[in-house]
């Protein structure tokens, strides 16, 4: 079996939806109503972003098993440089059923190939401690100056 990676299109969006709750939500199943609306307001989120945002869809034998999202930033020009870019990565996911096989590492290929086909230089991911190692192995350090303050 081997998997397919590529771009999320407006024809993903009903397991897309399901993929993404099953993420965010993984404790409970959705309700049909429940899918529904969240499902809406993900198409029209995704609508609203174009091009800044670019999810990258894991396929295996037709069934979406795994998720990750580039978000892309302008950031405030520089003398020389006018077009700056920034990107996170965000909801990087594969159903527990296909995790082990490689398909996060072939997602997170995916979305750092278009991070640099877009000129991206600053890529960041907010991980857990579990992630950690994945993430490192594929180039990601710790940063000693990244602060971040939150709402409570």
């Amino acid at each position: 079996m081997s998997a397919v990676i590529r771009t999320a299109t407006p024809s993903d969006l009903p397991a897309l939806t399901a993929l993404r709750w099953r993420w965010a939500r993984s404790e409970r199943v959705a309700r049909p109503d429940e899918l529904r609306e969240f499902g809406s307001a993900l198409g029209q989120w995704m609508a609203e972003r174009g091009d800044t945002s670019v999810c990258k869809l894991a396929v295996l034998e037709g069934e979406l098993v795994g998720m990750a999202w580039l978000e892309v930033f302008d950031r405030v020009p520089n003398p020389g440089d006018l077009h700056r870019l920034s990107g996170d990565v965000q909801s990087v996911f594969v159903v527990p059923e296909h995790r082990g096989h490689g398909l996060g590492r072939l997602l997170m290929e995916a979305i750092c190939q278009t991070a640099d086909d877009l000129g991206i230089r600053k890529l960041t991911v907010d991980a857990n401690d579990a992630a950690l190692p994945f993430y490192a192995r594929l180039g990601f350090t710790r940063s000693h100056v990244l602060l971040q303050r939150e709402r409570l």
